[in-house]
C-alpha cells in the first residue's frame, strides 16, 4: 500500500495532517448531530492523507533522481567513461518507463561508484522524509486506539492498530535492528504505543546507540540507591528509563542557584562526566529491556568521542 521514503521537503509538498476530530463525538449512541462519520472513516481519512504526502515524496526524489542521472551520464561522456555512460543510460531508461519514477533498495548498483553514491544520498532523504510523516500521525493514531479500547470498541480497536503497523512498515519493516544502530528515544516509545509485540521483534535485547533529550533523574527500581537518567518519550508523560552499572557509572542531580543538571560520571571521575540540563540532548549506548512497566535501556553508557 505504502512506499519508501525521503529528506528535506519543499515546502510546497507538505500536507497538513489534521487532528481527529473530539472522539467522544463518534462514541456515542446516538451520535451528536453533525457527527456522522464512523471513528474507523476518521482513521481511514488520516490514512489517505498521508499516503498522499508519500507518494508526493516519492514522486519528488524521482525528479531529483533523473536530473541527477542527466549531470551523472553528462559527466561519464566528457570523460569518455563508455561503461559509466551506458549503465547511467539504463537507470534513465528504467525510471522513464515507470510513471512514479520510484527509487527504491532494490535499485542500488554496485558501479559506478558515483551512481551508488548519488541513489544512496537520496534513499537516505527519502526514508527520512518518509518517517517524518508517519512519526506525525502515528501519535494520533495510537491515541484513537486507546480511545476506541476504552469505550470498548475492540474490533476498530484492532483496525487502527492494524494500520499504525501498516505504517511502520512502509518506512521499516519489523526486522531486529543490527548492534550498535542508532535509534531516539521518541521512535523507541512511540513503537512500544503502537505494538508492544512488534517492537520488541526491533529492539529488545539489541543494544543500541539512543538519543534523547534528558527530562530528569529518579530512583532505579532495580537498583536500590541508583538513579536513571530519564529522557522524553516524544509526548507528554511519555518517558524512557536509561539505567547505568551502578559499579560503573554514578548519576545525579545538581543545583546551582535555579540551574539544574543532571550528571553520568564514569566511577568518582568528573572529569569527563557528561552534563546535561533538562531538556539537553544526551547520546548513550544501552540495550533495550523493553516496556515492562516502563520503558528501559539497561546496561548504559556514555560513548567515547
Amino acid at each position: 500500500m505504502f512506499g519508501t521514503g525521503l529528506g528535506m521537503f519543499p515546502r510546497f509538498f507538505i500536507f497538513p495532517l489534521l487532528g481527529f476530530l473530539p472522539i467522544a463525538l463518534f462514541l456515542t449512541d446516538p451520535p451528536r448531530a453533525g457527527a456522522q462519520l464512523l471513528a474507523k472513516e476518521i482513521v481511514q481519512s488520516e490514512l489517505d492523507r498521508t499516503e498522499r504526502n508519500m507518494k508526493a515524496v516519492r514522486v519528488e526524489i524521482g525528479n531529483r533522481y533523473e536530473k541527477k542521472l542527466l549531470e551523472l551520464r553528462a559527466g561519464f561522456q566528457k570523460a569518455g567513461d563508455l561503461e559509466g555512460a551506458l549503465a547511467v543510460r539504463s537507470e534513465e531508461q528504467r525510471i522513464l518507463g515507470e510513471p512514479e519514477r520510484p527509487l527504491e533498495t532494490r535499485h542500488l548498483v554496485e558501479e559506478p561508484r558515483s551512481l551508488r553514491e548519488v541513489q544512496t544520498e537520496l534513499l537516505g532523504k527519502q526514508s527520512e522524509m518518509i518517517s517524518q510523516l508517519v512519526l506525525e500521525v502515528v501519535p494520533k493514531l495510537v491515541d484513537m486506539k486507546k480511545t476506541l479500547t476504552v469505550a470498548g470498541k475492540l474490533d476498530e480497536a484492532v483496525e487502527v492498530r492494524s494500520a499504525i503497523q501498516r505504517l511502520q512498515d512502509a518506512t521499516s519493516p519489523a526486522q531486529r535492528l543490527s548492534p550498535g544502530a542508532q535509534v531516539s528515544a521518541e521512535e523507541v516509545y512511540q513503537a512500544y504505543q503502537s505494538s508492544k509485540e512488534r517492537a520488541d521483534k526491533i529492539y529488545r535485547g539489541v543494544k543500541v546507540l539512543l538519543r534523547g533529550r534528558v527530562a530528569g533523574v529518579r530512583p532505579d527500581p532495580r537498583e536500590p540507591g541508583a538513579l536513571t537518567l530519564v529522557l522524553f518519550g516524544g509526548v507528554e508523560g511519555a518517558l524512557v528509563d536509561c539505567a547505568f552499572p551502578a559499579g560503573e557509572y554514578k548519576v545525579r542531580e545538581e543545583r546551582q542557584g535555579q540551574a539544574v543538571v543532571y550528571v553520568v560520571a564514569h566511577g568518582n571521575n568528573d572529569s569527563g562526566a557528561l552534563r546535561l540540563p533538562r531538556g539537553g540532548v544526551a547520546e548513550l549506548s544501552g540495550r533495550c529491556d523493553g516496556s515492562d512497566g516502563g520503558l528501559r535501556f539497561s546496561g548504559c553508557g556514555v560513548p567515547r568521542r
